[in-house]
């Protein structure tokens, strides 16, 4: 199949291709696209779950706050402290009006938190002095209470939610039986645990410390409220934090108190509409939240429905885990919201995909077109036409190709002119070639008429008498002379075909030969130079002919870069791959390139204009040159770079542009042979 897609015409290609990667995209932005909606419903779900325990719990403390506010008032506007004293109770019989009569629990509405179920004065030894609930019951003592019992000891008000046992808070206020009387739904986690009836209540608990006129500790004032069966907390926390949304006829959201892992207060409804308090929490929940004291969120059954569930624990005074706190969301409106947004993403990416096929195959037929274009173009350069440009008009959809295109069509124009240029400069080349075996001829012959002129000179200067005025005449005559024939010497040499063999040369010498010939022509006018050559230097193997072609290449490259003037200096020294002595650092100037642990270097500096640093990693490129046409060949310094590598060295540049250009070559040192060395392959020898 897919040889058979591969012989279909490149437009059913494009086509196809443009509809598989539309497809590949739409399928891998839905997969993602659905994952990321899961991921940020749910995450906004349980965001708001952790919001809503935390108002949940603000509510439950605020109650237990309302709690010992309460207690705390009734305590200042009470003179019970005196009446500790005298041990008149008469004067507390108004406390009664602050109990609830009966459960007061009618239609799942629960009392008002700001009526209490207990509600006891203690002395400093935590004897029981009066209870409004309950004023027959007296004089036991409640120190098993932690509550009441921290108060006593410390003399500060203090609140928390305290388990109490049944017998106990009967004896507070017998009313309160039936509240308690709440029987654990049997289900088979509850069979399994073998939990049956609760045996304590879950009370909020506050107490304030109770002074007389003089100031002196005479106990406690005391009151609680009995959580369970008592739904107003719960009853709060749903219309403070849901509103009594629903959702399809459901309500939005539930509150629940757990006494150990059991409901004692709660909304959430069973399938015949009745609190279901007495159910118990799943075990996963209950060890994580009750036995580890961990927070807990997360997706959960209750009941008869799922929610996104947040459970927190409920500590007594003494840090014990008595309890959890609940709230829930209905999952299911956060489900469907789900389902419609990834429906309505399906929806969008599949119109995006249809839309980006069209396009698609829109593009491929414009690409098409521009290909057909293309095609014609260059076959129209084929035929030599270089001048050929895209027609403006045509390239307006597929403007940077087209640019692209004529640029590419100039840059072979150019390339072309500047080839046959060479070719010109080459045939150039060859004449100035033929011209300097001419030169060397004449050169040659006329090295004889300067000997005879050298010659009769100096026989004439021998007959003349010492107080001649001619000797002087005579003298210059010599000189001159002399001069013509260094010359001729030099441009013999220099024409000499090279032999291509390495001898020992004197670096220095090779040089002072190469600047003679130049230093004196008309385009050294005006330039200063300066010899700094070092005495001494080792002798290097090399060709002369090929090292003196590169020092008069660098020498001309100078003198045309200070055509105002200017200062060439030649210089040469020994550096060495190590130091000569203690102390003394060694110098840095890349030589570990050269395989002699001696090399000599030969700087050529000059002050002219300089190179620019955008064109100093060409220069040694064949055919590059900055000067203007007809001045160069671009060659001069390719075919130096070639010379120094076979004389394994290195040529290196440095240069600013206005403050002149330093040339340095860099050519290993002829190594002398060692005595030692000798003198043990003698003994080798001999043995």
């Amino acid at each position: 199949m897919l040889r058979d897609i591969f012989k279909e015409s490149l437009q059913k290609r494009l086509v196809l291709g443009f509809l598989v990667a539309t497809c590949i995209t739409g399928i891998v932005a839905t997969f993602a696209g659905i994952k990321i909606i899961n991921r940020n419903t749910m995450d906004e779900a349980q965001r708001r779950v952790q919001q809503d325990i935390n108002t949940a719990r603000l509510i439950y403390e605020h109650n237990m706050e309302r709690l010992a506010f309460q207690v705390r008032c009734t305590a200042l506007r009470s003179h019970l402290g005196d009446a500790i004293s005298s041990g008149d109770m008469l004067a507390l019989e108004d406390l009664k009006g602050l109990i609830r009569a009966g459960t007061e629990v009618k239609n799942g509405q629960g009392t008002e938190c700001a009526c209490l179920d207990m509600l006891s004065l203690v002395d400093a030894e935590g004897t029981v002095r009066y209870r409004a609930s309950n004023p027959a019951a007296k004089g036991d003592n409640v120190l098993w209470d932690p509550v009441i019992r921290e108060c006593l000891d410390k003399k500060t008000p203090l609140s928390a939610t305290e388990l109490i046992s049944s017998e106990r808070i009967e004896r507070e206020n017998p009313l309160l039986s039936e509240r308690l009387k709440i029987s654990i739904v049997e289900t088979p986690r509850s069979v399994e645990t073998g939990e049956k009836l609760l045996s304590d209540g879950m009370v909020l608990r506050a107490a304030y410390p109770i002074f007389n006129t003089d100031g002196d500790f005479k106990g406690a004032l005391v009151g609680g409220v009995l959580l369970n069966g008592d739904y107003a907390i719960v009853d709060k926390i749903k219309e403070t934090v849901y509103r009594d949304e629903k959702y399809k006829d459901r309500d939005m959201g539930f509150a629940t108190i757990f006494q150990g892992g059991v409901r004692i207060s709660t909304n959430v409804m069973t399938k015949d509409y009745k609190r279901a308090t007495g159910t118990i929490v799943s075990k996963e929940v209950y060890e994580k939240v009750v036995e580890k004291g961990k927070n807990w969120i997360g997706r959960a059954f209750v009941v008869n429905d799922w929610y996104l569930s947040s459970y927190v624990p409920v500590y007594s005074i003494d840090n014990t885990i008595i309890g959890m706190l609940y709230v829930g969301i209905l999952e299911a409106k956060y489900r469907d919201m789900k389902l419609l947004t990834m429906w309505i993403f399906l929806g969008i990416t599949t119109l995006g995909m249809i839309v980006a096929f069209i396009i698609s195959f829109w593009m491929g037929q414009t690409i098409m077109e521009r290909m057909r274009i293309l095609k014609q173009a260059t076959e129209t350069i084929a035929t030599g036409d270089l001048n050929y440009q895209l027609p403006s008009s045509k390239s307006s959809d597929f403007g940077v190709l087209d640019k692209a295109f004529n640029d590419m069509v100039r840059s072979l124009k150019d390339r072309d002119d500047r080839l046959k240029e060479t070719f010109e400069q080459l045939t150039q080349t060859k004449r100035l070639i033929s011209l300097g075996q001419i030169a060397a001829g004449v050169a040659h012959e006329m090295n004889n008429p300067l000997g005879g002129i050298l010659l009769y000179s100096s026989l004439v200067l021998e007959d003349l008498p010492e107080d001649s005025l001619a000797r002087q005449n005579i003298n210059k005559i010599i000189y001159q002379t002399n001069r013509c024939k260094e010359i001729v010497q030099n441009l013999l040499n220099f024409a000499r075909t090279p032999s291509g063999e390495k001898m020992p040369l004197d670096i220095n010498e090779v040089l002072q030969v190469s600047l003679n010939l130049v230093k004196d022509q008309s385009m050294f006018h005006g330039i200063e130079i300066e010899t700094r050559l070092t005495e001494g230097l080792p002798q290097v193997n090399g060709d002369r002919s090929r090292l003196e072609q590169i020092f008069l290449s660098l020498f001309i490259n100078a003198s045309d870069s200070m055509a105002e003037g200017g200062r060439l200096t030649v210089a040469t020294k020994l550096i060495s791959r190590f130091p000569s002595g203690a102390g003394e650092s060694m110098e840095m100037e890349k030589i570990c390139l050269l395989a002699s642990s001696h090399t000599i270097k030969i700087t050529i500096s000059d002050t002219g204009k300089g190179i620019e640093k955008a064109h100093l990693a060409h220069i040694f490129e064949p055919f590059f040159t900055t000067k203007d046409p007809g001045h160069g060949t671009g060659l001069g310094l390719s075919i130096a770079y070639g010379i120094v590598h076979k004389h394994d060295g290195f040529i290196d540049v440095e240069s600013e542009p206005g403050q002149g250009t330093t040339f340095s070559v860099f050519l290993p040192a002829k190594e002398a042979d060692s005595p030692e060395r000798n003198e043990t392959e003698e003994d080798k020898r001999v043995g």
